[in-house]
C-alpha cells in the first residue's frame, strides 16, 4: 500500500498498534493453534494476495528529504559493497 507524506507517518502509526493488539492476542494461542492460523493466512494470501510487480524507478521519490541526492547515496553505497567483495573476485 503506497502512503504518501504525512499520511504515511500517521498510517505507520496505526499499523504499528495493530501489529501490538495482534502480538498481544497472539501470546495466548498454543503453538499448534499458532501453526493453524499461519496455514490460515498462507492460505489467504495464496488465494486473495497476488500482486502485480511494481516498477522500482521513482518508488522513492517524497520517501527522503528533497536535498537527498539519491543516485550519488546508491552510487557510494554500490562502491562500498564492491570493495566489501573484491576477494571474492580474486
Amino acid at each position: 500500500m503506497k502512503v504518501p507524506g504525512a499520511d504515511a507517518t500517521r498510517y505507520k502509526g496505526q499499523l504499528m498498534r495493530r501489529i501490538q493488539q495482534i502480538e498481544s492476542l497472539l501470546e495466548g494461542l498454543s503453538p499448534d493453534e499458532l501453526l493453524v492460523l499461519i496455514e490460515h493466512i498462507a492460505q489467504r494470501l495464496r488465494l486473495h494476495g497476488e500482486r502485480k510487480p511494481q516498477l522500482l524507478y521513482g518508488i522513492w521519490r517524497g520517501k527522503f528529504p528533497e536535498e537527498t541526492d539519491i543516485d550519488a547515496t546508491l552510487k557510494e553505497g554500490r562502491h562500498k559493497w564492491q570493495e566489501d567483495f573484491k576477494e571474492f573476485d580474486e
